[in-house]
């Protein structure tokens, strides 16, 4: 079911997928590259959220994915800085949590109602039954 696991266990989970991320970052590429560093936050938060967490889960890695993005991939030794730039990352990877927490939400309800069972020729339509898997 969606967003029905303790907020705690989804949002142990985001940490350990922005810690996961930060380090494959910082590896993978140089600390020049900001943009290839932060994209693979995005990466990682859009692919946290796309779980089904619930929606204050996916923002909650989203923050601490721009605060890891912004402390270590971006500035040294985990000094956070407010300038533009900064809150621009964090306006994007907010974004990336929420949509692909929405359209997570939105799948789920679309397959949810394609498992309505329709009637076959004959049958009374008041008698739909919501089939489970």
């Amino acid at each position: 079911m969606f967003g029905t696991e303790p907020a705690g266990f989804s949002l142990a989970g985001g940490f350990v997928t922005v810690v996961a991320a930060t380090m494959a970052a910082s590896l993978l590429l140089a600390p020049a590259e900001v943009a290839g560093r932060v994209l693979i936050m995005a990466i990682a938060v859009c692919a946290h959220a796309a779980c089904g967490v619930r929606a204050v889960v996916a923002l909650a890695t989203a923050v601490m994915a721009w605060f890891f993005g912004t402390g270590f991939l971006v500035n040294g030794a985990g000094e956070l800085s407010f300038g533009r730039p900064d809150l621009v990352r964090l306006g994007l990877l907010v974004a990336v949590a929420l949509g692909a927490n929405a359209c997570t939400a939105a799948y789920r309800a679309v397959a949810a109602r394609r498992r309505l069972r329709v009637p076959l020729a004959g049958e009374d339509p008041s008698r739909l039954v919501l089939v489970r898997n």
